[in-house]
């Protein structure tokens, strides 16, 4: 019992009423997140503005402000466009645009030649957007312990997928009496659990399949069961766990140009070296199956290594692109950069193999939409067909909730049955059955392998990667800005032209200070809250603009436009500057929030803003790259206003990282630029891995393979136009 609630209780669940609310959210806005922001914001607001000032500039519904000529799709039934809905719906065309254009090239294999060029492409980007693997080294694989169980035998197995990077596992034995060695082998990944292999299901298909003559090797994903990457060595208790954990690596592996997905992967490619190593396996007669999380697994390996002769994916194959559009794409591993853009859908991970055996378990009731599992089921169906292999791919469905239960298991074991052993039978699943506790499932001494001796973490390994990128990476120079604008994604300025604005109204202040509120539009669907300040000198007695020229300082935070008034913004009127203070798209007001009990990509360590990173992340985009867009496109509008003399930048907090792009990017363009609480560097927030509070949307995938932020400092500094007020460390703070 307490295996199932823990298992219940996991992400994949909570993520069941991420799916729900998104749903919700397309038929009505959903007021309550943009309201909760506001909220916030207002009580980091200095009493020098009034509520007149500080009060939201955009409606409850952003629809209003679109032109009666902007036809542009949104969402199915949606009938309002809450602020912090701004971004996904900006992104949502882009989704559909991918998915023609997939469906596009899904529709043109017709001959053997054409499928073969279209798995060679994909799966090259595929291993790019990885990040690639390491080389291989030795195993040095150990057996610490034997179970003797009704019909087959349990191994405990320690091997090591890198160096110091322990990986546990049960070897899953036939009885040799009735089934003579050496068994066909079968690879099983866990899902989302908190006692990975020890969860009582994953337990239950193993042995199934040794009960029918196969051998099963059973194994710890990292931040679960015994493989905990996260702990606190002083009470051996974790820090992070399944989701949480998996997540947290992204962080740091996404500025590597890696992915969790890259350490699960190889893990897995290294347990395949290990049945292949042992007499008693059949090393060209090997499966993989997984449910979950580990169907996500099963579905990476099956499409990239080919010693996988027959591969049983369960609750996870639906569709990449339905998950993008319903907001709902999981967490770090299920997301590869460009992967919706290079166009490689959840069918293709069966495509991609074909036509080697292939089944996928679906549930009606799982909150992976099984009408999408049907679909990419078809969809990879229709290419086998047309190898000649039709029968090659097949679908299990069960009545029931996401979960590997009785149906599920018994559908995997007669399909590796049938294809690997050439037999066909039925399967039922003994009542006898009995998983054994989490403590006799050990199998090290104490349970973690980050407790023996020379264990490395994948953080650890993530922090020598980065030590070796810092000393590779030169200073910035010309040659290297067209580098960063293309990782960035930051698009040409001049392509976008010049954004529209529209004033809304002048409220005057104490102390000769005119506050003037607007929208400034940099493209289509993007509303940025603005407030210009001036000083009334610098308007004329019927409140239109003056001919004199003042500097401008553009004030940018993450924490809405109007915080620390007093303390950055009133100084720079003082001076005699003019100030315009802007949300960029996801801040402020259009800021996207989960204001639910149990946060799916954890806010205090992940930003607020996961869902849409990740959405952008899968389109190939950057939310440092958008933001840096409408900071340049706010440029171009103040340029083009009389009252404006030279430009400079103020920006707070996570905002000194889109001010840095644009500044380095453009630097003719701005004066001085002044930072406040700037992150030392992203090779920070890699070294504090599992202790970093630095959002999703501040990295840039691949970035420390090019450029790290004192980098881009020091560019701006060799140039006399660079301030920094303060800076701060990627770890997060303690109450």
């Amino acid at each position: 019992m307490k295996n199932s609630l823990t298992h219940i209780f996991t992400a994949r669940y909570w993520a069941f009423f991420a799916f729900l609310t998104a749903l919700l959210t397309i038929g009505t806005a959903q007021l309550a997140p943009c309201q909760a922001v506001k909220a916030e914001t207002k009580t980091e607001v200095t009493q020098a503005l009034p509520e007149t000032v500080t009060k939201p500039i955009l409606p409850e519904d952003l629809a209003e402000l679109r032109a009666p000529d902007d036809t542009a799709p949104t969402p199915e039934n949606m009938t309002k466009i809450a602020p912090c809905e701004m971004v996904f719906q900006w992104l949502y065309p882009q989704i559909v645009a991918a998915e023609n254009k997939w469906r596009t090239d899904y529709e043109a294999l017709k001959t053997p030649e054409q499928v073969a060029e279209y798995q060679k492409v994909r799966r090259e980007k595929f291993l790019s957007a990885l990040g690639g693997f390491p080389e291989r080294t030795p195993l040095n694989a150990l057996i610490t312990g034997t179970m003797q169980k009704d019909g087959y035998i349990m191994e405990k197995v320690l091997f090591e997928s890198q160096p110091g990077q322990h990986v546990t596992a049960i070897l899953y034995k036939p009885d040799e009496k009735k089934y003579p060695k050496p068994w066909s082998g079968v690879l099983v990944a866990c899902g989302h659990s908190h006692n990975g292999k020890g969860y009582e299901n994953y337990q239950r298909v193993a042995a199934l399949h040794a009960l029918n003559g196969m051998a099963a090797l059973l194994v710890d994903p990292i931040d679960q069961g015994e493989r905990m990457q996260n702990v606190d060595l002083a009470t051996k208790k974790p820090r992070s766990e399944s989701v949480h954990g998996h997540n947290l690596l992204g962080i740091g592996s996404i500025l590597l140009g890696k992915n969790t997905a890259t350490y699960e992967i190889w893990d897995l490619m290294r347990a395949l070296d290990y049945l292949q190593s042992r007499d008693d396996i059949r090393a060209d007669n090997l499966g993989m199956a997984g449910l979950s999380g580990g169907g996500t697994q099963t579905s990476y390996v099956m499409a990239l290594d080919d010693r996988v002769r027959v591969a049983c994916s369960c609750c996870y194959t639906c569709s990449l692109y339905g998950l993008m559009k319903n907001n709902d794409t999981q967490d770090a591993e299920q997301n590869i950069f460009g992967q919706a853009a290079f166009g490689m859908d959840h069918a293709d991970y069966c495509i991609l193999r074909a036509p080697k055996p292939t089944m996928l378990g679906t549930a009606t009731q799982d909150f992976f939409p099984i009408e999408m599992g049907w679909q990419s089921f078809r969809d990879a169906k229709r290419v086998f067909q047309r190898l000649g292999y039709g029968e090659y791919i097949d679908l299990a469905e069960t009545d029931n909730k996401h979960g590997y239960d009785k149906t599920l298991r018994e559908a995997t074991v007669r399909f590796m049955l049938r294809f690997l052993e050439n037999r066909e039978a039925p399967i039922f699943e003994p009542e006898s059955l009995t998983p054994v506790t989490d403590e006799e499932i050990l199998v090290t001494p104490e349970g973690l392998t980050v407790l023996l001796e020379g264990a490395r973490t994948t953080f650890d390994m993530n922090r020598e990667f980065a030590k070796d990128l810092t000393a590779k990476r030169t200073p910035i120079t010309a040659e290297t800005l067209p580098k960063i604008r293309e990782m960035a994604r930051i698009r040409d300025a001049q392509t976008l032209g010049t954004p529209k604005c529209r004033t809304l109204e002048k409220v005057e202040l104490t102390d000769g200070i005119v506050a003037e509120r607007m929208i400034l539009e940099p493209e289509s669907r993007i509303y940025l809250p603005a407030i210009l300040f001036r000083n009334a000198s610098g308007t004329t007695t019927d409140g239109t603009s003056a001919t004199k020229k003042t500097d401008v300082m553009i004030y940018v935070t993450d924490k809405g436009k109007t915080v620390n008034y007093a303390e950055n913004i009133l100084p720079a009127l003082k001076a005699g500057k003019s100030v315009l203070a802007v949300d960029l798209r996801g801040w402020g007001e259009t800021q996207q929030y989960e204001k639910t009990s149990w946060q799916y990509y954890r806010n205090e360590f992940l930003g607020k803003d996961g869902k849409d990173f990740y959405v952008g992340y899968n389109l190939g985009l950057s939310h440092i790259g958008i933001r840096t867009d409408d900071l340049l496109a706010v440029t171009r509008w103040l340029k083009t206003q009389e009252f404006c003399g030279e430009v400079e930048i103020f920006a707070v907090s996570e905002a000194c990282i889109p001010a840095l792009h644009a500044a380095v990017l453009e630097r003719d363009a701005f004066r001085h630029v002044t930072l406040a609480d700037c992150l030392i560097s992203w090779t920070n927030t890699v070294e504090n891995g599992g202790n970093s509070n630095t959002p999703l949307s501040s990295t840039i995938h691949g970035a420390l393979r090019v450029y790290d932020l004192p980098e881009m400092r020091a560019y701006l500094e060799s140039a006399g136009k660079l301030t920094v007020k303060s800076m701060k460390d990627a770890q997060l703070k303690k109450n």
